[in-house]
Order: C-alpha cells, then structure tokens, then sequence
C-alpha cells in the first residue's frame, strides 16, 4: 500500500499544481482549497494516464474525493 499511496499523492499533488509533500493519506476535497470539482477532473485524468484507461471503467472513482478513498477503489479494482 505504501507504494500506491506515494503514487497517489504525487499524481493529486501533480494535478491540482501543489509543491510535493503537501499531501497525506487523510487530504481530501474539504482540505485542500485546490480540490475543487476542475480539480476532480484533472485528478481523474491524471490518474488514468498512468493507469493506462484503467481508471475510465470505474464508476465510483468520479464520487472518491480524497486520497485514502481513491487508494481503496485502486486496491479493490486491483490497479495498485
């Protein structure tokens, strides 16, 4: 899981322009003034671009407004 989580915060922080190391495992949409919903987006984009489209096929993945919740829907769907 550590491994997915770094992944995972370095492709939010990559999306919503934040320095690195700005991020944990408990940020979400309420914390992070930069997560906004033009944020989700370029969030969601991000995270199928690395997952090469895996990411497009997962309804819930557009409602996973925080990085723990995101970490769990990759584990579930076996993409991290």
């Amino acid at each position: 899981m550590n491994n997915c989580k770094s992944i995972v915060i370095e492709i939010i922080e990559k999306s919503l322009e934040l320095k690195s190391g700005i991020l944990t495992e408990d940020s979400d949409s309420e914390n992070t003034e930069e997560w906004d919903s033009l944020g989700q987006l370029s969030i969601l984009v991000e995270l199928d671009k690395y997952f090469e489209g895996k990411i497009s096929n997962i309804p819930e993945m557009a409602e996973a407004n925080s990085v723990s919740k995101i970490i769990i829907i990759l584990k579930e769907n076996s993409i991290c």
